[in-house]
């Protein structure tokens, strides 16, 4: 899995009102008096578009329309399908060309029911939970000891599997960064697995977060048609606490679990797809992505309506400042990521035969800090390539090229079929505290970081759609393979049902 990267530098104090603006009154020198396309230079181009993000950038109302508006985006519920609908629209209003809804099927459908926990053994003390998604209820009240089964890891359960036989389960995984997110989310389905072999009743995994503060994901992959195989629930860390200083007295804690989720039939959900079509290669593509559910506890904010926000900038900036690249740049809202890169999956075997003319994919998926460079997913080769596209973006700092590969967004099926594939590397430090929760709220983003990260995808993608020659090239099966046995990503794409 992705290792933390070293050498980041550290991050920045937030700027002042001042500074901010300052940065958008050096923008707008660079905002021409007309908004007609002239020859100009592929520099002059990125200065225009980083004026118009900072100075006419409608990023943060996007995020407040997904986030304040709609709220969550659950694949398949209503939130989801409201910002399906509004995705087409803005799509229409910015008038791109050949805006579609492409269906693509989940394999089936869920819905939150009541959750409840009890401490039984300590006079039924309420416990705070929420049910992971995609994950089933109990069938009635559980009850049972519990067993701490310590960080999850294969080794753990092969510890506790003899007194795991009708108790429930206590996980707490380690690591707070996102080398650890990553490797959590996917140890999840084997763990769960594990347990419900060893006899457990159910699992409590312990958030990450502070102050009563629930996390929530999928257990398994809806891709794959899997649900989780025992109900699986987020526990408070503060209780979490509890049970484990009550284990350390040689004490017993028992507890009552009730969980009433639904399960339901398969359904269609869609991507959401707009271009700005190309001049004279208008046959290649370059595809500008974020995904646009979210999960099912908090607005989604920072994950992702920011990254949505940014791909809708990037192409409300271009129409609006009458640009043209040579590529033709085709912008995707991806829906059911969360289930594992569902939509994005299907996205790729829909458009099979375009790959070998997909020059690249871009993906903004790590909230709304400021812009570090680019994950390039294991590709040295393009290095001197972003080194180049990064010159003009010198006001945003010093970029960063990290070569860890990992399938954790929408990047993942464009990897495995070997289309260069870009995520843009961001400060975290905002994202991961509240990433999955109730807090991923619009407060949470600086909006000249944000203004930066989406300057920063905007410009890439014009050049990369607009530069002479092609960036990178499409990998063969061969050379897709070395990276995956190198990097162990092929293991994450099997499991998401990327492989099969």
């Amino acid at each position: 899995m992705i290792r933390r990267i070293r050498g980041m530098r550290p991050t920045r104090p937030t700027r002042s009102r001042a500074a901010l603006v300052s940065l958008m009154a050096f923008c707008m020198l660079f905002l021409p008096a007309s908004r007609a396309q002239t020859p100009n230079s592929s520099g002059s181009h990125v200065a225009r578009l980083v004026g118009e993000v900072f100075t006419s950038g409608r990023q943060l109302a996007y995020v407040s329309a997904l986030s304040d508006e709609i709220g969550s985006r659950l694949t398949g519920t209503p939130g989801a399908r409201r910002a399906e609908e509004w995705a087409e629209a803005e799509m229409k209003r910015i008038e791109l060309a050949n805006v579609a809804r492409e269906p693509f099927r989940m394999p089936a459908s869920w819905e939150r029911g009541a959750a409840s926990a009890a401490l039984v053994s300590q006079g039924n003390r309420p416990l705070t939970i929420a049910s992971y998604t995609w994950t089933p209820g109990t069938n009635g009240a559980v009850e049972g000891e519990v067993v701490d089964v310590g960080a999850g890891r294969p080794e753990d359960v092969r510890r506790v599997a003899a007194a795991m036989k009708g108790r429930v389960a206590l996980v707490v995984p380690v690591g707070a960064d996102l080398g650890a997110l990553i490797y959590n989310f996917y140890r999840a389905p084997g763990l769960v697995s594990e347990l419900k072999d060893a006899g457990a009743l159910a699992v409590m995994i312990a958030a990450d977060k502070q102050h009563t503060m629930l996390y929530t994901a999928p257990v398994d992959f809806s891709a794959t048609g899997r649900l989780a195989a025992l109900p699986t629930v987020s526990l408070a860390r503060e209780d979490v606490g509890l049970m484990r200083r009550l284990l350390a007295e040689n004490k017993t804690p028992r507890v009552r679990l009730d969980v009433r989720n639904k399960v339901g039939a398969a359904f269609d959900s869609t991507n959401i797809v707009g271009e700005i079509r190309g001049s004279d290669k208008a046959d290649e593509i370059v595809v500008v992505g974020a995904h646009l559910d979210s999960n099912d506890l908090g607005p989604g904010a920072l994950d992702n309506a920011a990254g949505v926000a940014a791909v809708l900038e990037t192409a409300r900036a271009i129409k609006s400042l009458g640009l043209q690249p040579r590529r033709t740049l085709r912008f995707v809202l991806f829906m059911g990521e969360e289930e594992g890169m569902v939509g994005s999956i299907a996205y790729v075997e829909r458009h099979r035969a375009e790959l070998d003319k997909t020059v690249a994919a871009l993906i903004m998926d790590i909230g709304a800090g400021r812009p570090q460079g680019w994950f390039s997913m294991g590709r040295t080769d393009l290095d001197a390539d972003i080194l180049e596209l990064s010159k003009p973006l010198a006001q945003f700092g010093d970029f960063a090229i990290e070569h860890a590969a990992f399938a954790a967004t929408d990047n993942a099926p464009f990897m495995a079929e070997g289309v260069p594939n870009l995520i843009l590397l961001q400060d975290e430090t905002a994202y991961l505290p509240v990433h999955h929760t109730i807090a991923d709220t619009p407060d949470k983003i600086e909006p000249r970081d944000f203004a930066s990260a989406v300057a920063t995808v905007a410009a890439t993608a014009y050049q990369i759609a607009d530069r002479p020659q092609r960036f990178g090239r499409r990998l063969s099966p061969e050379e897709v393979k070395k990276i995956a046995d190198e990097t162990k990503v092929g293991e994450q794409w099997r499991a998401s049902g990327i492989w099969k």
